[in-house]
């Protein structure tokens, strides 16, 4: 009976304790003392918070005192990655494009960005886009990168942007399209790109004065951050 009890007491009082944990883990991390923040989610981590394994991610990739440990970082994205956690589903997929913290391996790397992309992160469909568009570990599919770079792109991510722009510049799976080329360049351009704002000087060499008034006007319309 006592030990029955202790078990209903465990299970009652654990997810409140990880909960408060995690609250000041998050506390010290936004406050910049990564020490304590880390001392705070490694119990929850290592009971499955998937909040806590993220930031036990970002931690070790910014580094205490200057030394990071990437191998660590990747494990803890890879377990709340596991569970479904968004962001760290993308923050693994650029590791495994580039083997941070972990082997080189591009197709876990589309495996995870697919995943958040899927979900609608940006930066993932934004990644994923680039590695169709590069053929990381796989042909060039240049409709497939159109496709991504436009789902980030109409979420206002000014890389994404700059990119989609370039494809309708060169005619990469979809039709050469200056002006649709122009507001793309303008508005990655507006929100701090600087690619964006390179490829829109050069861009403009070559339009018409009414041509450059239609993407004015049509860089008007499209999403921004």
């Amino acid at each position: 009976m006592m030990r029955r009890l202790f078990i209903t007491v465990l299970f009652l009082f654990s997810p409140l304790q990880s909960l408060a944990e995690t609250s000041l883990g998050l506390e010290a991390y936004n406050n910049g003392d990564l020490e304590t923040a880390l001392s705070e989610f490694r119990q929850p981590a290592k009971l499955g918070d998937t909040t806590a394994q993220l930031y036990m991610g970002h931690i070790y990739r910014e580094g205490i005192n200057g030394e990071l440990n990437y191998k660590q970082s990747a494990y803890w994205y890879l377990e709340a990655a596991k569970q479904g956690d968004v962001q760290a589903q993308s923050f693994i997929g650029l590791y495994y494009i580039d083997g941070i913290g972990v082997a080189q391996d591009f197709d876990l790397a589309v495996h995870w960005l697919e995943k958040a992309a899927k979900s609608d992160d940006p930066a993932a469909q934004n990644s994923l886009a680039a590695i169709f568009k590069n053929g990381l570990g796989q042909d060039v599919d240049y409709e497939k990168a159109a496709l991504w770079y436009k789902k980030a792109a109409m979420q206002g991510h000014p890389i994404a942007q700059r990119n989609l722009g370039r494809f309708y510049e060169k005619g990469r799976s979809v039709p050469v399209d200056l002006v649709k080329a122009y507001a793309w360049y303008k508005v990655a351009s507006v929100q701090g790109n600087t690619y964006g704002t390179q490829s829109l000087r050069q861009i403009s060499a070559k339009m018409s004065p009414e041509e450059v008034l239609a993407g004015e006007d049509l860089a008007k319309t499209l999403p921004r951050r």
